[in-house]
């Protein structure tokens, strides 16, 4: 392969853009590496029942947030009489549902497609370690005192399982006595075992706070879980304060963080909640389609996403067509495949996407045969070249009604679809066929033919591969390096494959 410099530069140059704006992508707006590859969300659904007591009901529910490590692709809300609305309190998102209605029972609903990414979103500021204590007896004072004298040398994470083994009242090898554990059930008697937990959190120095969610699991819940959450100055740590079990947080769904109710009503009454979880499977390319609705960044307001569904299919399509050039390359040049023409592989791959490829095949080489039978026959009256292709095309259009009509009778859409296939360029192919066959003979211009039809073949797998189509439309940059790459073929004069078989008698 002879490349001179200038190609080469330009090239690289080529691939170079496309490396670039897909690391971007990728590291900094976190677009899917493989976006084929299906992933694994949660389904979340929320339904409750409202019966009004007069007037305007109000009624409030905490919603999934994204937080660190969880992803909301998708929303939907409905209500039967009751307008919608999202706003932020504190640190919580909450849904409010508001309105009057006639119906003695109204109903709400809440539905998100969930993705969970516990490693995306690091904590970056330490938390405050400052709680609302309630008032306490000296007794009290004293207990928290002591043993957080105890803690006093203890790690973090040390004083986490400290805290955990008071939770689960055994002694164990943090030293605990049995006055330490009454005056721990009276603590709990006194306060609360999820104020009381805190309590402890705050007597051993650690961030603290209380979390109302869900367990990650199928099924139905009536009512969320309450947990503690405790920062060990790297990250949070879930705790149960019923069992002192930590939990993985990719088990948990916070919904409401504090004292903040996961549902609150006026003017009416909570006739029944439930939640249920599900486990789907969905398509990367999907869970960024959803992200970048929503994404307010530049590239991603630009990105083929934005375009009506219904023309996107049609570009994915296209987005390919020069990567099957690129194989048109290879095959001609570098392998030898003998074509009629450059493009008209391309063209008939994308006509066998309506047709078929069988059907495809067969009516293409139907129409040529017939075609040349045709031109065999015009031969003897000697007409000018423009006139003649005129005739010929009068002749494809002609067939390829013949086959629609077929069609139509015996409600084959294939052949209805016939017209999506190149008509001039068919015409193109015939006189082709005809000349090839009186300057070369029929052998030679049946093994064009053959090679035609295998490349449109090969090429129309490649059109119609749904994950290679996802991959230029999510990251239409690599055409750059199909273009590097065509740029480099462009200089190739080496020796085609076909050639090396075909003199394969004259080596030695």
């Amino acid at each position: 392969m002879k490349i001179r410099q200038p190609v080469t530069i330009l090239a690289f140059t080529l691939f170079a853009i496309t490396v670039s704006i897909i690391m971007y992508r990728i590291f900094w707006l976190k677009y899917p590496i493989m976006p084929t590859i299906p992933g694994q969300v949660w389904q979340l659904n929320f339904e409750a029942g409202i019966l009004p007591d007069g007037g305007q009901v109000v009624t409030t529910v905490a919603l999934p947030s994204e937080r660190a490590g969880i992803v909301i692709t998708e929303e939907r809300i409905a209500s039967e009489t009751l307008g919608f609305n999202i706003f932020q309190e504190g640190g919580n998102r909450v849904g409010l549902w508001s309105g009057t209605t006639e119906k003695g029972v109204a109903s709400i609903s809440y539905r998100a497609t969930l993705l969970l990414r516990p490693k995306r979103f690091p904590v970056s500021q330490i938390p405050s370690v400052s709680i609302d204590i309630p008032d306490m007896t000296d007794r009290e004072l004293l207990f928290m005192e002591r043993i957080g004298k105890r803690w006093k040398g203890f790690d973090p994470d040390t004083r986490i399982k400290a805290v955990a083994s008071f939770l689960r009242e055994r002694e164990d090898e943090f030293g605990f006595d049995r006055e330490d554990l009454l005056d721990w059930t009276k603590l709990k008697e006194s306060h609360g075992i999820l104020n009381a937990t805190l309590i402890l959190f705050r007597t051993a120095g650690l961030p603290a706070r209380s979390i109302s969610g869900l367990l990650l699991q199928r099924g139905v819940q009536t009512s969320p879980s309450v947990w503690v959450e405790v920062w060990n100055g790297k990250e949070w740590q879930s705790i149960d304060p019923l069992t002192g079990q930590i939990y993985d947080p990719s088990t948990l769904l916070a919904l409401a963080t504090g004292n903040v109710p996961i549902i609150k009503i006026e003017n009416g009454k909570i006739l029944e909640t439930r939640w249920s979880l599900e486990r789907e499977i969905v398509s990367k390319w999907r869970l960024h389609f959803e992200r970048l609705k929503r994404s307010q960044h530049s590239i991603d307001r630009w990105s083929f996403f934005s375009i009506p569904e219904e023309f996107q299919n049609l570009l994915r399509i296209l987005l390919l067509v020069p990567l099957g050039a690129l194989v048109i390359c290879l095959l001609r040049n570098v392998v030898g495949f003998p074509t009629f023409g450059i493009f008209m592989p391309v063209l008939l791959a994308l006509a066998f996407r309506n047709t078929g490829l069988m059907y495809g095949i067969g009516i293409f080489s139907s129409v040529v045969l017939i075609g040349y039978g045709a031109r065999l026959y015009l031969d003897r009256f000697r007409l000018l070249l423009v006139p003649r292709l005129s005739v010929i095309l009068t002749l494809v259009i002609i067939c390829f009604g013949l086959f629609a009509l077929i069609g139509g009778k015996y409600s084959l859409k294939p052949l209805m679809g016939v017209g999506l296939l190149p008509i001039v360029i068919t015409t193109m192919s015939i006189e082709r066929f005809f000349i090839l066959i009186e300057e070369s003979g029929t052998k030679e211009a049946l093994k064009t033919a053959a090679g035609t039809l295998a490349v449109a073949v090969i090429t129309f797998f490649i059109v119609q591969w749904e994950p290679l189509q996802l991959t230029f439309f999510i990251y239409p940059e690599l055409l750059f390096s199909v273009a590097g790459v065509q740029i480099l073929l462009g200089r190739y004069t080496g020796y085609r494959l076909s050639e090396v078989i075909r003199f394969r008698v004259f080596k030695g």
